[in-house]
């Protein structure tokens, strides 16, 4: 099974980098797909996006390609994969961890749950920075009922911070290095 997951990172890593580096116009919705399965419930457990950022990352400062295109696509893509895990949590509410998609994340939503309930607002400006959190977040507080605004200001600003961390520094380190 590891070995599946390392061959499975490191063909995922390699297309991003040559498919940036054959489509440099590509990098916005590249972005925006990786940082979307970052986000969503669930996709979150099954691709590496973290590395797949920061691979993106380095290929856009090695090569020149515009850093904008790149921060705007995560920024949108995680936005909306937490807008969706939000407003599934605000409508579903409890009953989400009777959906057979959802139950074998039930001890993630638990864990995130309290950890909402301990940080409130702050919680998801804190969960986008901490792996286990980043998708269960917003699926808690729309669970907790936290109102769309305040969720989407949180959501926003946490997700501009979190895009320029995972693209520039390494665009930066590529474009001193290459």
């Amino acid at each position: 099974m590891l070995d599946f997951f390392h061959w499975f990172v490191r063909d995922a890593r390699d297309w991003v980098t040559v498919t940036t580096q054959a489509h440099p116009y590509w990098v916005f919705p590249i972005a925006a797909v990786i940082a979307f399965s970052e986000s969503f419930i669930g996709l979150s457990f099954l691709i590496p996006a973290t590395i797949l950022l920061i691979a993106l990352g380095t290929v856009v400062g090695a090569t020149g390609i515009g850093m904008l295109p790149a921060v705007l696509g995560a920024i949108i893509g995680s936005v909306i994969g937490d807008w969706i895990c939000w407003w599934i949590g605000f409508h579903y509410h409890h009953k989400i961890v009777h959906f057979a998609l959802f139950r074998r994340f039930e001890a993630e939503i638990e864990k995130g749950l309290h950890f909402f309930h301990r940080w409130g607002i702050w919680g998801i400006f804190i969960g986008r920075f901490m792996g286990p959190f980043r998708a269960t977040v917003p699926l808690v507080s729309g669970m907790s009922e936290l109102a769309f605004w305040p969720f989407t200001i949180a959501n926003t600003a946490s997700a501009v911070i979190w895009a320029i961390v995972l693209l520039a520094f390494p665009a930066f380190a590529a474009s001193i290095l290459f």
